[in-house]
């Protein structure tokens, strides 16, 4: 029996994660389900989009992975699922994958029946049952994945033009600028780093505690984007920069 993670915009203070988690124990009692997070902003599927791509990996091959934000995206909505990477995902049709993972074609859907009782988390556990039981008499129905563009950096000859993207607890900002881009586009270069009215930012560090307590850094984080960071405070709150904010690196 696959493991089963659950990714939503749902919070902690309602009632449809039980909704959701009564319904997995019902039709699969022996899968261990894992809570990544309730906490999505509501609706924001880039943010979605990257808690997703950062921590799948690091659970076995053949987890499903279930992600429900923005389930209401249009007149017929419907429930995706498909393998990716050796993992299965299941979720809305609504752009999210596209965001998420590179080159996806086509999977598996079941229409949202708002004649049903619970039917988003209804049609997401029927979705889960498709990958772990399927049923060999029953007609899959393949669909194209619906596409968006993610907030994606400018890149010229000499700057990249980022954005903040994610805010994590802690107050640590981090940039839609990934190592294998900064890398691909820096290379030997020297570069500063420019965010509000602050001084420039020419150098990256491996760990916050390479700066003494207060200080500025920046560094590739555990999802290997870049990061901005205040050792032992919050950057978003000191450096007044929030996600959405424009962040520019400059190159010689």
């Amino acid at each position: 029996m696959p493991d089963i993670t659950l990714t939503t915009d749902w919070s902690d203070k309602g009632y449809t994660t039980g909704q959701m988690k009564g319904l997995l124990v019902k039709r699969f009692p022996h899968a261990r389900i894992f809570d990544i997070t309730h906490g999505i902003n509501p609706f924001d599927l880039n943010q979605a989009a990257f808690i997703v791509r950062s921590f799948y990996r690091a659970f076995p091959e053949g987890t499903v992975h279930i992600v429900c934000v923005l389930p209401h995206y249009d007149w017929k909505n419907e429930i995706l699922f498909f393998e990716h990477d050796g993992h299965y995902f299941v979720g809305p049709n609504n752009g999210l994958f596209s965001i998420a993972f590179q080159n996806l074609k086509r999977a598996g859907s079941i229409g949202i029946n708002y004649k049903k009782e619970f039917p988003v988390v209804l049609t997401l556990c029927n979705a889960v049952a498709r990958i772990i039981k399927p049923d060999p008499e029953e007609l899959e129905l393949e669909v194209p994945i619906n596409e968006k563009l993610g907030i994606q950096p400018v890149v010229s000859s000499d700057t990249i033009r980022a954005v903040v993207t994610y805010c994590d607890n802690f107050g640590n900002l981090t940039l839609n600028v990934s190592r294998s881009l900064f890398k691909r586009v820096v290379g030997d270069r020297n570069f500063k780093i420019f965010f509000k009215n602050h001084q420039p930012v020419r150098n990256l560090k491996t760990h916050y505690m390479e700066v003494p307590y207060g200080e500025i850094l920046c560094r590739f984080n555990s999802s290997d984007h870049l990061e901005i960071a205040v050792n032992n405070f919050s950057a978003t709150e000191l450096l007044d920069l929030k996600v959405g904010d424009s962040v520019q690196i400059e190159l010689r």
